[in-house]
């Protein structure tokens, strides 16, 4: 898990990881300017702001 400033920052690097690792990210907000980038492994605590795989934003219906 990693943390960032800004939504745009965790976003960018997900995407990044999705498509270079070809695994899954989850980008998630855990507070006043904390956006953190993690593994579907990873617990997440705060608000999920996507789910990335292959460098794209998933639909939320195929989030599972």
């Amino acid at each position: 898990m990693n943390t960032y400033q800004t939504a745009n920052q965790a976003v960018g690097v997900a995407r990044t990881l999705s498509k270079s690792s070809a695994c899954t990210i989850v980008v998630y907000q855990a507070g006043a300017g904390k956006y953190v980038t993690a593994r579907p492994t990873d617990s997440v605590s705060g608000l999920v702001i996507g789910v990335f795989r292959n460098g794209y934003l998933l639909p939320s219906g195929h989030r599972a």
